[in-house]
């Protein structure tokens, strides 16, 4: 007999590791933009800076305990340099100097997970 078999016999509740929830990141869109967060290039900058899509909540504002990632308001806001800023999606898309600037404004978070 093994001794789990001895635990059940006695009703003896056996101790689960428990799993660890994964934490969830914000992305920061304006609320006209809500609509185009399936975008292919927000999935490539999320892959990229190292986050799992499934683990991504997209607000128009920052609650107080979020851990914001990106954001992609457009808005001219002071944050802390652990934020990626942006223009919007829709300008990314049209616009290739807002591109190149996201490209450029991603490349200390990119070294920043390579490195860890």
């Amino acid at each position: 007999m093994k001794s789990s078999d001895y635990l059940d016999a006695m009703g003896i509740t056996r101790w689960v590791k428990p799993e660890l929830k994964a934490e969830i990141s914000t992305v920061l869109v304006s609320p006209r933009r809500l609509t185009e967060i399936d975008s292919p290039i927000i999935s490539k900058v999320l892959e990229m800076l190292g986050y799992d899509r499934e683990h991504i909540r997209f607000a128009t504002s920052a609650d107080k305990h979020s851990k914001v990632i990106w954001d992609m308001r457009g808005k001219p806001v002071q944050y802390d340099d652990n934020i990626l800023m942006s223009a919007p999606i829709n300008e990314i898309e049209s616009n290739p100097e807002a591109k190149k600037l996201l490209w450029r404004n991603m490349q200390p978070f990119i070294v920043q997970k390579d490195s860890e």
